[in-house]
């Protein structure tokens, strides 16, 4: 991969790049390379698989390093560089990075708690490297599904959101960026989106009054991020996911008035893949008003996803006032960044304390 497939020009690659969180296969630079050159993408996102068995934390951070060395130099930009950070079964990084809670454990302790861990967990992660949490998630838990686990903080929306908050200010004063998950929210669903499309059928009462609270809270708080899921909502788009719904999309960026930037759920989950061509849910999924897309393994379906978004860009199927948002709202999360990120002696005596 050294080039975008059908990108004729640095303009359209970065236009289309600049929408795309991309993960990769192993833990080789040379795929981060291609990446980078190829897709001038966003981000990055890694997983267990990426984490380098000899010398972990030291190994991931050269790897992150060189990808941000080489973005500076073929981008003129600083990369996004992504992690599932959540605590308990969604934690990607091993001992010795400390071993988070899961958010129902962690509800059921103080603030001041979950403040400090997130705060303690930022700091292994900004000294590594990372710069952006998917996290934390502020799904309201129900008794009638248990796909979310212990995922949750709490079936009490204004519980969820105290510590969804505390959850994003330690993150924040680590200088890392977070990313408030699943709106419009999923804990009502019955299926895992990861396998199959759920239909959540809640009535409009309870989405606006408990499933939305939560993200109400945390976007008047300054959260800069909000992931939506792969999941139908009859009773707001009884035809599109959340993920290609503009009026789902629309409640967030319109009637929450959220300046930030909008991000898929992995487009390589089964609720996707199983119904949708890779291409056309990455274009939808723009269209709808999303900003950035999550592709998070497959280097041939980030090629899909970058070539369908080039042609849509070309033809006008996605117009350059969409584009324009998009970009805007990146910026505006890369400038988020900008003013968070520590000093690099800062992260040097993070790193020191990370390998004990």
């Amino acid at each position: 991969m050294t080039s975008c497939p059908v990108c004729d020009s640095h303009e359209l690659a970065e236009a289309v790049g600049r929408i795309l969180i991309v993960g990769f296969e192993g833990t080789e630079f040379s795929e981060l390379e291609s990446l980078i050159t190829g897709i001038r993408p966003a981000g990055l996102i890694f997983f267990k698989r990426n984490y380098p068995e000899t010398d972990g934390p030291s190994s991931l951070r050269r790897l992150i390093t060189a990808a941000q060395d080489m973005a500076q130099s073929c981008l003129g930009r600083r990369l996004f560089v992504a992690i599932d950070h959540e605590g308990g079964t969604v934690q990607r990084l091993p001992a010795p990075y400390v071993s988070l809670p899961s958010a129902q454990d962690a509800g059921a302790q103080s603030l001041g708690n979950a403040l400090e861990l997130a705060a303690k967990a930022g700091r292994e992660l900004a000294a590594t490297g990372f710069n952006f949490n998917l996290a934390p998630v502020l799904d309201v838990a129900s008794p009638v599904s248990t796909i979310m686990g212990t995922r949750c903080f709490s079936d009490n929306p204004e519980r969820v959101a105290d510590y969804g908050r505390a959850v994003m200010e330690g993150y924040r004063n680590s200088g890392v960026l977070t990313c408030g998950k699943h709106f419009p929210g999923l804990g009502a669903a019955l299926i895992d989106p990861h396998h199959e499309l759920p239909t959540v059928e809640i009535d409009h009462r309870r989405l606006m009054e408990v499933d939305l609270e939560p993200f109400r809270e945390l976007v008047e708080n300054g959260l800069g991020a909000v992931m939506t899921t792969h999941a139908l909502y009859p009773v707001l788009d009884d035809m599109n996911p959340a993920t290609f719904s503009s009026h789902i999309v629309e409640i967030l960026k319109k009637e929450m008035m959220f300046g930030g930037a909008v991000v898929t759920d992995d487009l390589e989950m089964g609720a996707v893949v199983k119904n949708y061509p890779m291409g056309e849910a990455a274009v939808s999924a723009v269209q709808a008003g999303h900003d950035l897309a999550l592709v998070c393994r497959r280097a041939t379906y980030v090629e899909e996803c970058a070539k369908a978004l080039a042609s849509a860009a070309l033809s006008g199927q996605i117009s350059e006032a969409r584009l324009a948002d998009a970009h805007e709202r990146s910026s505006r999360l890369y400038e988020n960044l900008e003013s968070i990120w520590p000093e690099k002696s800062r992260l040097d005596v993070w790193f020191e304390e990370l390998q004990g």
